[in-house]
């Protein structure tokens, strides 16, 4: 039973999306609703998310978690998918909403809960990582 919750748990670097791919998407959805509560630029704020995007997996590598090319790709475009997507259904609703902000604020508190536990799971249970 103890194997089997291990190997559920386990990270799999040769798959272009995994659990790892659900801080990339949050992060694509907490960028864009800045931008949307903020009033930002869409093409200045998709330009910081891919820069962001890309130094993220540049913190991954220098902290020693082993994806495949493919994989590392596919978590920039889940952050850009995710900007577009929550921009366009937001920007046309902001007009609507009294309180954009709390939205913000939600979304920023479920990404670094989910970025928290991932990490810290990732240094307490995974071997591989450590260098």
């Amino acid at each position: 039973m103890k194997q089997e919750i291990k190997s559920l748990s386990r990270f799999d670097a040769k798959k272009i999306i995994d659990y790892w791919s659900i801080p990339h998407f949050l992060f694509g959805t907490v960028m864009a609703l800045l931008a949307v509560t903020f009033l930002l630029p869409f093409e200045f704020v998709l330009a910081l998310t891919l820069s962001l995007a890309v130094l993220w997996e540049i913190l991954e590598i220098w902290t020693g978690l082993q994806e495949s090319f493919i994989n590392r790709m596919s978590d920039i475009v889940l952050a850009l998918l995710s900007f577009t997507i929550t921009f366009s259904m937001t920007n046309h609703i902001h007009r609507n909403i009294t309180h954009p902000d709390s939205l913000l604020v939600i979304a920023i508190l479920f990404f670094f809960s989910v970025n928290f536990f991932a990490w810290r799971a990732r240094f307490e249970h995974d071997h591989e990582f450590e260098n």
